[in-house]
């Protein structure tokens, strides 16, 4: 079997998914999954083997050695984890690496499983490079019907007119709809300079999944990290002449056109810090 259950039954509603790799911005998906594992009550649920939906060319195992001898292979692999919310119904959650390849087949045994399980109504999350300000939060949405607009309006999404590369979320929720299976798609979008984590992003991703879910997660933590990050980016912004022109060009053109996928200059910020600890230990 390509699918590991370690529980049984597994019977949910909704699901929360997401996909590693291209739609997935500054790993601000994964760093959003993992404050959620964090905060509600999480276990494993079901692992699948994602052999038959990979190439090497866009994904590899990761092996492990160990004094010269392979310790372990970890394959590409979706994961499952169910969570029980104290005074709430119990919420699957599912993160793994975006499918290279057979995507129609992929889709519709992913949607097989999640209705196997009872689900109904999904919510997939991604993320997206935009020419867009490290202090702008900007998440937008994309539905199937006014139901979903309503929805995601009420979310704080924004609406955005796109046309180019697609992602597996797009398979995903034209296949559940002929399944008269709920979804919606929410990106948010992340400054295509920046190389560093996005807390102020993630800590709004986590207060509008806390509004889907009906459930309230502490950002506190993330704010302040985020206000400590962001110190730091505006001093190399105003050290680096070539990052101030990168933002004069991003402030005279307009932040919802189609998203980039790859920065052209890009703020090194773990760089940066290592160079002015350098310089610190030089002047004492």
């Amino acid at each position: 079997m390509d699918i590991q259950t370690f529980v049984d039954p597994i019977r949910i509603r909704r699901a929360v998914l997401g996909f590693s790799g291209w739609p997935d911005a500054g790993k601000t998906i994964q760093h959003a999954f993992g404050e959620l594992s964090s905060v509600l009550q999480c276990r494993p649920a079901a692992a699948w083997d994602l052999d038959g939906y990979w190439h090497t060319e866009s994904s590899r195992p990761l092996v492990s050695v160990h004094h010269g001898r392979i310790k372990s292979l970890d394959w590409p692999t979706y994961r499952f984890s169910l969570c029980t919310p104290r005074q709430s119904e119990p919420i699957l959650l599912g993160m793994g690496p975006e499918p290279s390849i057979h995507w129609r087949p992929f889709a519709r045994k992913f949607l097989k499983i999640l209705e196997g399980w009872g689900c109904r109504e999904i919510l997939l999350l991604g993320s997206v490079y935009d020419d867009i300000f490290h202090d702008e939060v900007l998440l937008t949405g994309v539905v199937q019907d006014a139901e979903g607009y309503n929805l995601v309006r009420d979310l704080g999404c924004s609406q955005i007119e796109y046309s180019g590369p697609g992602a597996i979320h797009a398979v995903i929720m034209e296949m559940a709809a002929d399944l008269q299976m709920k979804a919606y798609s929410i990106w948010s979008h992340f400054p295509s300079y920046l190389n560093a984590s996005h807390e102020l992003l993630i800590a709004r991703i986590l207060r509008m999944m806390g509004d889907f879910l009906k459930l309230e997660f502490k950002t506190d933590h993330l704010l302040r990290s985020w206000k400590k990050r962001e110190k730091e980016i505006e001093e190399l912004i105003e050290n680096d002449e070539e990052v101030r022109q990168v933002l004069d060009s991003i402030r005279q053109a307009d932040t919802l056109e189609a998203p980039v996928h790859t920065p052209a200059t890009v703020i090194q910020l773990d760089e940066f810090i290592r160079r002015r600890q350098e310089r610190l230990l030089k002047k004492e």
